[in-house]
């Protein structure tokens, strides 16, 4: 997995500084979507950018040896796009999460200790770090290649 850009950097550079910085904005921002678009999906998926799948919720047991709890996909709220913003200037793109959703996306991104629930006396747990967002080598194509129609169009 390629988390930076410097690859393609030196290419970028020469590309965008040839562009007005009202152009370099829009670059930008389209840029944005398309990560935090293939960053939803990916989340949506359970699978980390580096395409590894996120290690499963631990399953709970009730008393007589069921299982309880939720047994749907994690993270169901976090890959909203309304949960996911982007920041695009001339300069840079950022995607992130919305503070509403950004400390439990924390938690997990970087596997950090939390409390299972907000309730007084909840357990503190370690989670499994589970990568959330991210850049691959099919994002660095994408924006290359977003990169190169826009300069065409």
């Amino acid at each position: 997995m390629a988390d930076d850009l410097t690859a393609i950097e030196p290419w970028l550079d020469g590309i965008m500084a040839r562009l007005s910085p009202g152009e370099r904005v829009k670059v930008a921002r389209r840029i944005g979507q398309l990560l935090r678009r293939r960053n939803a999906e990916r989340i949506r998926a359970n699978v980390q950018p580096d395409g590894t799948p996120m290690e499963p919720r631990k399953v709970t047991r009730d008393k007589r040896g069921r299982i309880r709890g939720r047994r749907g996909k994690m993270f169901p709220k976090t890959s909203l796009s309304k949960n996911m913003q982007v920041r695009a200037d001339a300069d840079e793109v950022e995607v992130s999460f919305k503070q509403s959703v950004a400390g439990a996306a924390k938690v997990h991104h970087y596997g950090l200790v939390d409390r299972v629930s907000r309730t007084p006396g909840a357990p503190r747990v370690r989670y499994p770090i589970r990568r959330l967002l991210g850049i691959n080598d099919e994002d660095q194509d994408m924006i290359l290649a977003e990169v190169s129609k826009m300069l065409e169009g």
